[in-house]
């Protein structure tokens, strides 16, 4: 992993908004959030820049793989961040909260019990991880977008259904 991504850490960016990551959603601007986070905005100078498209290994990696930042924005500075030149980070990302990735590559990095768990970042930069072309890396890129917008489409019409039934079933005896 330490081959392809490096870890930064850039603080006192007052430019930016601050950001919630959001296991299996990335980060939301935290104002857009339904979390109720409290935080000194005194203390911002002291939190990480993410740049959009980056990778955080936030406080519950071991549980959900890493996450990406959909924005540039402030994160907590307990967290990690990682940038890799020539990627597309769409195909990193499918990898990155992949049961093999998860269950099989990080855990052996992981420490702690239960809530206290953490992982072992330079443990965690030795991982092997794929590589190829950055065009193939696109192209299964936009393939797995395609894969993901087309779940959504058919989840979206199974709510639908799901509503249209429960309609007439409410309706259907009066």
């Amino acid at each position: 992993m330490g081959d392809v991504f490096q870890e930064y850490s850039e603080k006192n960016h007052p430019e930016f908004q601050v950001l919630t990551i959001i296991q299996g959603g990335g980060t939301v601007l935290r104002e857009e959030s339904d979390r109720n986070l409290q935080y000194d905005k005194l203390s911002l100078s002291g939190y990480k820049m993410v740049c959009e498209n980056d990778f955080i290994v936030h406080l519950r990696s071991f549980e959900g793989g890493l996450e990406k930042s959909n924005h540039n924005g402030l994160i907590s500075p307990a967290y990690h961040t990682f940038h890799g030149d020539n990627i597309d980070s769409r195909f990193y990302y499918s990898y990155f909260r992949s049961y093999e990735f998860i269950k099989h590559k990080l855990v052996p990095h992981v420490y702690g019990i239960r809530d206290g768990r953490s992982i072992d970042i330079d443990g965690m930069k030795t991982i092997k991880i794929p590589y190829t072309s950055c065009d193939e890396q696109k192209k299964i890129g936009d393939y797995i977008e395609s894969l993901d917008t087309l779940i959504t489409l058919h989840q979206r019409k199974c709510d639908e259904l799901v509503k249209i039934k429960k309609y007439m079933l409410q309706n259907m005896f009066v």
